[in-house]
Parts: structure tokens; sequence; C-alpha cells
């Protein structure tokens, strides 16, 4: 039997999602026939403020799960996937309970929304990290965080507070004195969301977003979506947005960072990429990219383009996934000579060196 998740929401010109109390009726309903179709419903979460609700199961395949809630009540889900090994308690936690209509409350007993905050850092240092990972975990531990594998290269903590990832964030940045240490660079961003939206992955546009903000970020900086800002009741705003350690961006802003991100790793490889071609794939004129650019990340685009494939490449160095030359071209260098200068300039040491 696999594990499924699904996501039902209110349909636009509604005035609202059906009641708690007509969502029960649903489940209880499901129930009734689920053996039918040998699908176990497991519990649910309500997310009422977004008009959202989240389901549970056990079952065959995606199809006879669907059928349970055709039959039952005609309530169908606006979408379901399939979670893979590992990814339901990385991801949902075991700190909440169920009551006797399985609907998931947190400890307090107000309802569980199936929001979690996803925490993203990304370590940039040409010598070898360890030290400074085994920390970081110790400090997702200490603010109650799951580490969870996102198939990437960065570290991932999924919260089940907000206050507690933006507190964790904090820590890593300062009790551990990372920002100073020699060569080190490290980026944080902080997104939220639900389980389950209108793609395949779980949690799968919370994570794109917070690898983002991570790639927009300069070195010892947080970045906070739209959505943790609103988890967090507006606690946000402390002096540590004044010394530009802590970022909120706005909705828009999170609109024009998935377009210049998206673009840039869509060209990555392509030696001929440019400022012109950037521009063009985000719909904007030179000058409004660079005063949007340098806005949101301190430098100009062409600086932004270089900064995303120098990183990229020093992660594959690290990994032995070629020798310089192939990385150089790989990640959109056209001369291997000036890539070593590129990377020479902005890491401290020779690519050579890097492999070690």
């Amino acid at each position: 039997m696999a594990l499924f998740m699904d996501l039902h929401k209110a349909s636009e010109g509604e005035e609202g999602m059906p009641s708690i109390e007509e969502i029960k009726c649903c489940h209880m309903a499901d129930l009734k026939i689920q053996a039918k179709y040998g699908v176990r419903f497991i519990q649910y979460w309500i997310n009422t403020e977004a008009g959202l609700f989240f389901c549970l199961m056990e079952g065959p395949d995606k199809e006879s799960c669907a059928a349970v809630h055709h039959e039952a009540h005609g309530n169908m889900a606006c979408n379901i996937i399939e979670l893979q090994g590992g990814d339901y308690n990385a991801y949902m936690g075991n700190e909440s309970t169920k009551n006797e209509f399985d609907l998931v409350e947190n400890p307090d007993g107000t309802l569980d929304t199936g929001i979690r905050v996803i925490l993203m850092v990304d370590i940039i240092t040409p010598v070898n990290g360890q030290n400074l990972y085994d920390q970081i975990k110790n400090a997702f531990k200490k603010f109650k965080g799951r580490e969870a594998n996102h198939g990437g290269d960065r570290i991932m903590c999924v919260f089940n507070s907000s206050s507690h990832a933006i507190d964790c964030a904090k820590t890593i940045l300062t009790d551990f004195e990372i920002a100073n240490k020699d060569g080190v660079e490290v980026r944080i961003g902080i997104s939220a969301g639900g389980p389950v939206n209108d793609g395949i992955d779980f949690f799968g546009s919370s994570i794109r977003l917070a690898n983002k903000l991570c790639d927009i970020a300069q070195s010892n900086q947080i970045i906070v979506s739209t959505e943790v800002k609103e988890l967090t009741k507006g606690t946000l705003i402390t002096t540590d947005n004044e010394n530009g350690v802590l970022r909120i961006i706005t909705p828009v802003d999170e609109k024009f960072v998935n377009a210049l991100i998206e673009a840039v790793e869509s060209m990555e490889g392509n030696s001929t990429f440019s400022v012109e071609s950037l521009s063009k794939s985000v719909g904007m004129s030179k000058a409004q990219l660079y005063r949007k650019t340098t806005s949101l990340t301190g430098h100009s685009p062409n600086y932004f383009i270089q900064e995303q494939r120098l990183k990229k490449a020093l992660k594959l160095i690290k990994k032995k996934s070629g020798n310089i030359a192939e990385i150089a071209f790989e990640v959109g260098f056209s001369s291997p000579s000036y890539f070593t200068k590129s990377f020479q300039n902005r890491f401290g040491i020779l690519p050579t060196q890097a492999q070690r």
C-alpha cells in the first residue's frame, strides 16, 4: 500500500470552503466505503483561512483514492500526490495528534493547518565545511526542526513554527560565528506553504521558493517570504531588519525572483547568455532589470549571472563531477582560463585547490 495526500480547496466564486462540520461528515462518508476500493483514510488537516484541506490516506493508487471521494460525497480533490519513503515524518512531524474525527490538532488543541515552514541553508566555502554542517544540524534540533532530504546540495529543515525557524536562522549566523570564518558565506531562505499544491512534489512550491531566496540572498543574510511574515503576525519587524541580516520580500518581488532564477537556470550552460538575454526572458528593459536585480541581490544582473555560474562550479568541483575544463563549459564559461581567473577572484583559491 502506498501513502497519498490530496488537496481540496474552495472554488473561485464560492463564499468559502465547507464548514468544519461538513468536512467531518465527508470524512465519515469516506470511511464507510473506503474498504470497497482498498483505501484507508488516516487523517486530515483544515486551513480555514486559506480555504484548503488535505487528506492523508493509504491505497493501491491515486485512482482508487479519488473513487472513494467520488462515491462517498462527490467533493473531489484538486490534486493527489504519492509520498515517497520518509517524506511524511520529516515534513509533517509527530508533534500533532488526531481527534475522534481524525482531524489533526496541535498539542494546544488548535487545528493543525498543515502549513510548514521550510528553512534552506546554502554554505559557500572553498574548504571542507563538515564542522559547519554539524553545527547547523545541531541548531535544527535545538529549535525543534526536522532535517529533510530534498535532493539538492543545500541543507533543509522543516518547522511547524515560523518563529522557531527564524530564531534558528539567526542562531546559525550569530551564535556559531559562521559569518566571520575563513572564506565562509552562509545564505538562508525561509518560505512556507501547504504539503500539496498543483505540482507533483511534496511541499514542492515552498522548497523551490526557499531555494530561490537562497540564490538572491547576500552573504550571511536571511531572506523570508511573505507567507512566513504573515505566519509570524508581524513580529518579524526587529532591529535585524535595519542591518540587513533579515529581509522580507513582497509578493511582487517573489514573482520577479521566480522569473529571474528560472531564466538563469534555463540558460546556465549557454556561454552566450547575457544581460540582454535575461532582459528578454523576464520581460523587462535592461534599465528595469538592473534596478530590480540590484535592489534585491545587491549586484548587477551581469554579476548575478556570473555569480550563479561560479557557485554551481564550486559545488560541481567539490563533487568531482568532471575536470576543471568540463565544469567550466558546463556552467557557461567559453574559456577555461577565464573561468580559472574568475574563480580565483571570487573564492580566493584556484579551482584545482577546491578539489582537495
